[in-house]
């Protein structure tokens, strides 16, 4: 977090790093007694992200424009919330599999 200056690439990085922890939780659980329920959750999960995510592009573009010099914190925040789509629809073939 030290290196987010702008309070808005930290807020973003905060709640891309909780989603992450909690989609990983629900992995782990959803392996061991292999219930419905948490892929239902982890599929609502997923879904409240692709929203969540489409509003912080909107921030991150914002912040682009207001604060260009800063362009390297800016992509550093973008990587950051992108690599989660991946990371999430892995964890729902795994769980699906």
């Amino acid at each position: 977090m030290a290196l987010f200056k702008h309070k808005w690439n930290r807020r973003i990085v905060w709640i891309v790093s909780l989603y992450f922890l909690v989609s990983t939780l629900l992995l782990c659980i959803a392996l061991i007694p292999e219930t419905k329920i948490t892929t239902v959750i982890g599929i609502m999960l997923y879904l409240s992200y692709i929203i969540i995510t489409c509003i912080a592009l909107i921030i991150i573009l914002i912040n682009v424009l207001r604060y260009s010099k800063d362009i390297q914190e800016h992509t550093m925040a973008l990587i950051l919330l992108i690599i989660n789509y991946p990371v999430s629809m892995l964890y729902i073939y795994l769980t699906n599999a």
